[in-house]
């Protein structure tokens, strides 16, 4: 018999943490379906009506469902949405697989019980692998609720036990070349290491200037610095701290005593997550990146790992290095088509975003270089 409980704020999710922890286990998409993961999120940007939702099999714990009232800033268009504390670039549903068809739907009736039939309610980034993703589109289709799905991919290189020289032979000619080339030039300013902390404590400080570097570099280039943002700030840090060994990946590619390169990471599943990197400018024409993606690569291969995933967005840089691809589905569903809030994430948004995007992003920086300070809290939406 499957029962379900309504636990509110921090509390509930501390109370479930041991078991949730254990639910979760070591899949790819691990770091960000920890509660850490969204304790973090809370941590740098406050949530209003936060619960966890959880499903029970007997004493077994075999689903818990995060959300919490969000409100967007002007992107949103200043909307309420019910959503996930925290998103990650994966963010599969929390559940026993055998028992999902049974489980969500009791779980996502309990959430509109809580927040009201009306309104939009957010599933981002869903795994399309996720043996949860048609039970929800069913319990949406036969609660006569619309609902748009977006979709996204994340360029990924699979190792499948190959050593560094079998994968390194496999890019396209030019592009190992150029990595091997831009390796030679940089060791001769310096021998190359990679540098990851032992602590927190000494992890922090070179956080720090790994926002400075990151939004030096950004603003150089005419786009706005997210570090800026003082929230940006305070989640990476909560991140670090509430996933310390449970997820975070924290590195820089040293030259000699100058780190030339940063990465803010994760580690889940087997997989290195490439989630937001820099590097010096001064440094540039050795492309230090790039040789930071190929040490850790080599490292992958050492150990053993399962790959590197460059997670969402299909840049152009990404592709020379991977051979596979994952998929996510972004849902957005309410009660009626024509709803404000429905109507705006549904069509709106994807409309002005696709044409004034690159405008936003050129005022934020402008307006960013000169108040030279950091701006309101940002949002998801």
């Amino acid at each position: 018999m499957i029962s379900i409980q309504v636990l509110e704020g921090t509390a509930g999710i501390a109370t479930l943490a041991g078991e949730w922890e254990a639910l979760v286990g070591n899949t790819s998409g691990a770091a960000f379906a920890r509660p850490g993961w969204h304790l973090a999120s809370i941590d740098a940007i406050p949530r209003r009506e936060i619960v966890a939702i959880a499903a029970r099999d007997g004493d077994r714990l075999i689903g818990v469902l995060p959300l919490s009232r969000i409100r967007t800033d002007s992107r949103g268009l200043f909307f309420n949405l019910v959503g996930p504390p925290g998103r990650g670039d994966y963010q599969p549903f929390v559940i026993a697989p055998e028992l999902a068809a049974q489980a969500l739907p009791l779980m996502l009736e309990a959430a509109m019980s809580r927040y009201g039939r009306h309104g939009t309610y957010w599933f981002p980034n869903i795994p399309t692998t996720d043996p949860a993703l048609p039970v929800l589109r069913a319990f949406l289709d036969a609660h006569h609720m619309p609902y748009t799905e977006e979709r996204e991919s994340a360029p990924r290189l699979r190792l499948d036990g190959a050593d560094f020289a079998a994968v390194e032979a496999a890019w396209p000619q030019k592009h190992r070349w150029d990595v091997r080339r831009r390796r030679k030039r940089l060791a001769e300013r310096g021998p190359l290491s990679i540098w990851q902390p032992s602590s927190v404590e000494e992890a922090e400080p070179v956080l720090d200037e790994f926002f400075r570097v990151h939004d030096d570099k950004w603003l150089a280039q005419g786009y706005p610095g997210m570090f800026h943002d003082p929230a940006q700030r305070r989640f990476f840090k909560a991140v670090l701290r509430r996933l310390w060994n449970n997820g975070a990946h924290f590195s820089t590619l040293r030259c000699g005593a100058v780190d030339v390169s940063y990465h803010f990471g994760f580690f889940s599943g087997g997989w290195i997550q490439w989630y937001r990197p820099t590097y010096r400018p001064e440094f540039g024409n050795c492309s230090p990146t790039k040789v930071h993606i190929a040490m850790l690569i080599e490292e992958a291969c050492r150990m053993g790992w399962a790959g590197f995933d460059f997670l969402l967005g299909t840049e152009e840089y990404k592709g020379p290095w991977c051979n596979d691809m994952a998929e996510v589905v972004n849902i957005h569903a309410g009660f009626h088509r024509w709803a404000p809030s429905y109507f705006w994430f549904s069509r709106g948004k994807p409309f002005v975003r696709a044409r004034l995007q690159p405008a936003y992003f050129r005022a934020r920086a402008w307006w960013q270089k000169r108040r030279g300070a950091g701006e309101p809290s940002g949002q998801p939406e």
